[in-house]
């Protein structure tokens, strides 16, 4: 496969997220996206250095290729905004749904991965496979669901706190 492909997969995922950002992403809980966001994108910088630190994935065609090994568009802006669209989906949801979400989200995202790991040079699985990608990406989305729900007790519990 050519660079060509890959360049239009990543202009074309990079643009499909910058429209969910701007018109999908409920901009009243601004505060709450934000730091889901952030949060993503720190867990994501160590993990996925990690991952492919040892060699479990590989990105072939990646941006900055001379100073990052990982997929800086993947890490750092869909992924992110893909978590923070799960939070906004199951903002008000119960146990359960959180988990089903977090499922359908991930299954999302290898359904169209796994594809682009077999016929591109997007992205190469060494030593990984479609399952631990979802599971992976389950966990994940779930990690961020319980920071968020952290960090919204924390500004409720020390906002209501008296100032000396």
């Amino acid at each position: 496969m050519n660079t060509n492909v890959e360049l239009v997969i990543t202009v074309i995922t990079a643009l499909a997220a910058l429209i969910l950002l701007v018109f999908a992403v409920d901009w009243r809980y601004f505060r709450d996206w934000v730091v889901v966001f952030l949060y993503k994108c720190v867990l994501d910088s160590i993990l996925g250095t990690i991952v492919v630190t040892v060699n479990y994935i590989e990105y072939p065609y990646r941006q900055l290729p001379q100073f990052f090994k990982m997929s800086l568009l993947f890490e750092f802006w869909i992924f992110p905004i893909l978590c923070v669209l799960y939070n906004q989906v199951t903002r008000e949801k119960g146990l359960l749904p959180i988990f089903y979400y977090a499922i359908m989200f991930s299954a999302g995202i290898v359904v169209i991965e796994y594809p682009l790991e077999l016929h591109t040079q997007v992205i190469k699985y060494l030593n990984w496979s479609w399952f631990t990608s979802f599971y992976a990406l389950t966990l994940t989305f779930l990690s961020s669901r319980a920071f968020i729900a952290f960090y919204r007790w924390g500004c409720v519990y020390f906002g209501s706190q008296k100032r000396y």
